[in-house]
């Protein structure tokens, strides 16, 4: 027999699940649409795409990622690695590949000049020995399934958008890695609108930088990579920049055509997540607002995903039916959202359980990441120092641009 709830215990339940609702009306409904499975007929015709990738210190994954490039089924497409200051074999990978293939083309690149973010600096390089209509600008630990260019300049070519992102599949090596990955994923999916990205008026730019497909008027329009070089989250503030200026966007779900091993251990995802975390909200917000809004932010999310478990397991502990209860329903309202985040059950059931301790980790990321960058002045990555020197401007989006013919 339930003894009455208090009146608080009614208003955390509504809170949970009024945060359900608002991530299924933000995320699930009208979200990104699906990978086409169709191939479509394209000719020689098509437009021209040029591949960009960045490289530093891949000898890792560059070859397979290279390799998956060169195997797409698209008629028009080269691809430019840009091997930025590399250390180790990406170099020597990247030569031996350029000999089987006259459509790879390499770039030796120039140091980093005072000013300029390492990737930033190094796509731009890119762009300039690139021929094509449209520039894909897609990271060195990606995989592409033979058809992917291909299915998705065939949904780009029949909308109206000039900047298009793929949303793809995370590898994760090892149970250390995944349980960083989704800590760090359910947070990017609880203050993201999957539905706002491609409209007009709403500043959501969160694109996926492992797979960006721009137009070049586009992109010179913005002032290239070379506008964005003082952006430490460069892929977001593209964007940015572009919603800003009118240009129309497209998100596809791609799913496992397009796989991305990020990191191979626990302890470079932690490294590489906070980087990114400390990253973006600096970017959006500056240093000062940046860092209180993180650390709210993961404030908050510790009491949607660790408290229900807590106030759960003493209700049992006490034998507190009503506590119980509360806690069973705010559970329920954590795993429909994590749920919805995987869209598969079992995994929602899986990542129910892992959750408090994944996200107990991303707690010391978000610490560990903040308390670097302050006083180094910067996050660090790769041996560089990236400093946030700017912020994005104000929204004050321009009128809609169509894409030319």
């Amino acid at each position: 027999m339930f003894t009455q709830l208090s009146l608080l215990d009614g208003f955390a339940i509504v809170i949970f699940w009024w945060i359900v609702w608002h991530r299924w009306s933000h995320q699930c409904r009208g979200a990104m649409p699906q990978l086409s499975e169709e191939k479509p007929n394209l000719s020689l015709a098509s437009p021209r795409v040029s591949i960009i990738v960045p490289a530093r210190n891949e000898e890792q994954s560059i070859e397979r990622c290279v390799r998956s490039l060169l195997a797409q089924d698209y008629p028009q497409l080269e691809v430019i690695v840009v091997d930025d200051g590399s250390e180790d074999a990406t170099g020597e990978i990247l030569v031996r590949l350029a000999k089987g293939d006259s459509r790879l083309k390499i770039i030796q690149g120039k140091p980093l000049p005072e000013g300029w973010m390492g990737k930033a600096h190094a796509l731009c390089q890119g762009y300039h020995q690139a021929r094509g209509d449209w520039l894909l600008f897609t990271d060195a630990d990606t995989h592409h399934d033979p058809s992917l260019l291909l299915r998705v300049m065939g949904q780009v070519i029949s909308s109206n958008a000039s900047l298009v992102t793929v949303a793809g599949e995370q590898e994760a090596p090892g149970f250390g890695v995944a349980l960083v990955n989704l800590a760090v994923f359910s947070y990017i999916f609880m203050v993201s609108d999957r539905r706002g990205f491609t409209e007009a008026g709403s500043r959501q730019s969160l694109v996926n930088g492992q797979y960006v497909l721009i137009t070049r008027e586009a992109y010179e329009t913005l002032g290239t990579h070379e506008a964005l070089r003082e952006y430490s989250s460069t892929d977001v503030s593209l964007g940015y920049l572009a919603k800003l200026k009118g240009f129309l966007t497209l998100g596809i779900n791609g799913g496992e055509a397009l796989q991305t091993k990020m990191y191979s251990s626990i302890s470079e995802a932690f490294r590489g997540w906070s980087r990114s975390l400390v990253n973006g909200m600096w970017t959006a917000l500056g240093p000062g607002r940046g860092s209180v809004a993180l650390i709210l932010l993961t404030i908050g999310f510790l009491f949607f995903w660790v408290v229900p478990w807590l106030t759960w397991l003493d209700g049992l502990g006490k034998n507190n039916s009503s506590q119980q209860l509360v806690g069973f329903l705010q559970l329920l309202a954590v795993f429909c959202t994590l749920w919805m985040k995987s869209g598969n059950f079992l995994k929602g059931v899986l990542d129910l359980f892992l959750i408090p301790l994944s996200y107990l980790i991303f707690m010391v990321m978000v610490v560990s990441g903040l308390t670097g960058a302050l006083f180094r002045g910067g996050t660090a990555w790769k041996g560089r120092i990236v400093v946030t020197a700017r912020r994005l401007p104000p929204w004050k989006p321009e009128a809609s641009r169509p894409r030319k013919s």
